[in-house]
């Protein structure tokens, strides 16, 4: 496979990673080998593409590890995951709960660097106000947030879910690329993205602001926060 990164994008990445990266990441991928049962039809074409792109990310600093288990059921239960191929970005404020299921190519390439620099630092850029609000979560919080590669508003919310899962342990952020999994699509009635599903129980579109957000996130634990 010829690489994915052209070499300005390599001496990009590499010059944003020095300057900013403190600790480790790690990045973990869970993979069911091809011919598993559960292979996800749509999903199997990109799974050697989201193994090299993160290599090649992990390449560009030594402050980056690469995880990759495949076909590892004692994984999957471990990382919880609900289908084929889910990608963790880790690091020690995290427990788990910075997820991406589908490839972080377009748009959600920029989410995918964030978040490692984020989970390096262990420092999120969100408002002092919202981060006080999050912090005080103990309720069990799932983020998914529906995407696909050409959607320039998608990494802002994508973004927003993994800040709230840095800040706060029990929440778990979670990208879905769309049109690799259109079982979840059509299950969510996902006709626009990006498409925010909190706990099963609050839906809605479009890249909210950090505080309008945290508020469906209070409303779908059942707390009003006005």
């Amino acid at each position: 496979m010829e690489k994915l990164l052209q070499a300005k994008d390599e001496e990009y990445v590499k010059d944003l990673f020095q300057k900013n990266l403190v600790d480790e990441v790690k990045l973990t991928l869970i993979v069911q080998s091809q011919g598993g049962d559960r292979v996800n039809k749509f999903n199997e074409p990109y799974l050697p593409y989201a193994e090299e792109i993160i290599q090649e990310i992990a390449s560009l600093s030594d402050k980056i590890v690469v995880n990759i288990y495949k076909d590892s059921p004692e994984k999957e239960k471990e990382y919880a995951i609900k289908n084929v191929s889910a990608l963790f970005v880790e690091g020690k404020n995290t427990d788990k709960n910075i997820v991406y299921y589908g490839m972080p190519s377009g748009h959600e390439f920029s989410s995918l660097l964030e978040d490692i620099i984020d989970v390096s630092r262990g420092l999120t850029n969100l408002p002092e106000l919202v981060k006080d609000k999050i912090r005080k979560i103990s309720s069990t919080v799932e983020i998914l947030v529906f995407v696909t590669p050409t959607c320039p508003y998608c990494p802002k919310a994508v973004r927003t879910a993994h800040q709230f899962a840095l800040e706060n342990k029990n929440i778990k952020g979670v990208m879905i690329e769309a049109n690799e999994y259109p079982e979840w699509s059509e299950k969510y009635s996902v006709y626009a993205v990006p498409k925010i599903v909190i706990n099963e129980k609050i839906q809605f579109e479009g890249a909210l602001p950090e505080e309008e957000f945290l508020n469906s996130v209070y409303e779908a634990i059942g707390i009003n926060l006005a």
